[in-house]
């Protein structure tokens, strides 16, 4: 593991183009439920997920870093996303 850059983190963004609304989305979920993420979503917590036309939910109970924690199950996840499943 490596620190972020500090620039990575205090960079501003800033989006500007609707179509990415389009994009479909999915937030994996692994410190938290993806009930809880959609409490936070629908509560104004997250107002560009808010605004995304085909968003999914997954979880993995796995901790902060689960590309070390459940990399199999990470693999998973993303294999599906990447093949639209």
């Amino acid at each position: 593991m490596v620190a972020v850059p500090v620039g990575v983190t205090r960079g501003v963004v800033r989006l500007v183009d609707e179509r990415r609304f389009d994009v479909p989305t999915v937030l994996v979920c692994p410190e938290f439920t993806p009930q809880q993420a959609r409490g936070w979503i629908d509560a104004g917590d997250s107002p560009e997920l808010a605004r995304a036309r085909h968003l999914d939910l997954v979880d993995i109970d796995s901790g902060h870093w689960p590309m070390f924690s459940a990399p199999v199950e990470l693999a998973r996840i993303l294999a599906n996303v990447a093949a639209g499943s």
